[in-house]
């Protein structure tokens, strides 16, 4: 049996075992095949592992919402087996379930990723507007209070500003405008809490979008 194949009799098998803990394996297992460059064998462990999702049972509704949260998350990342329609799919799972705010926070953690996963893999502006909006929704639960995971929200909404930007180019200066918003909130709460590496992928993502707000001199 070939070492793809071995891998596809071995996931089936701890997936209906134990959803959860083979997910981490999975994505392990996805790491390494990205990694290793072996775009084939990633693309084909995931179209296994989507046809087997829906035969898989959970100890509770949260506990699915979760493991589809993690399922749609993969899918949403650039990678070889990126898809935004399971990713869409998946995450509508997650947010079936968690379907209001609460103090847990899920309902906006799945919003900002759906948000991302349309930023990094949509190809209108239509969908990056999506994305804009669902960040604006995360955003509601991720207040001044909750100013750490804000930055997160605030640092992504401020890149997809500028990918909103190329895409609707006749509106260009305000996309790059609100990118910059975004991004400077992001710094002064990353820059306040000491989150030394968050504060400069946040610099340097402002960089970006300043140069291409201002033009070429």
């Amino acid at each position: 049996m070939s070492e793809p194949s071995r891998l596809l009799e071995h996931f089936r098998a701890a997936l209906r075992h134990d959803p959860a803990a083979a997910l981490r394996d999975w994505f392990r297992a996805q790491e390494e095949l990205r990694a290793g460059g072996d775009g084939a064998a990633a693309r084909a462990l995931a179209e296994d592992f989507w046809i087997l999702l829906p035969e898989l049972s959970f100890p509770s509704p949260e506990a699915r919402a979760r493991f589809f949260h993690g399922a749609a998350v993969f899918f949403g990342s650039p990678g070889p087996a990126a898809d935004l329609a399971r990713a869409r799919s998946a995450f509508a799972a997650t947010l079936a379930h968690f379907s209001s705010h609460a103090e847990d926070g899920w309902r906006a953690r799945a919003l900002h990723n759906l948000a991302t996963a349309i930023a990094n893999l949509g190809a209108s502006a239509a969908e990056i507007e999506e994305a804009m909006a669902l960040f604006g929704e995360a955003l509601d639960w991720r207040t001044s209070e909750r100013e750490i995971a804000r930055a997160v929200t605030l640092h992504n909404r401020g890149r997809a500003g500028r990918r909103l930007a190329e895409l609707d180019p006749t509106r260009a200066a305000e996309h790059l405008a609100r990118s910059a918003a975004d991004l400077r909130e992001a710094i002064v709460i990353r820059e306040r809490n000491g989150l030394k590496q968050g504060l400069l992928a946040s610099r340097q993502e402002l960089s970006e979008t300043l140069s291409r707000l201002e033009g070429p001199e």
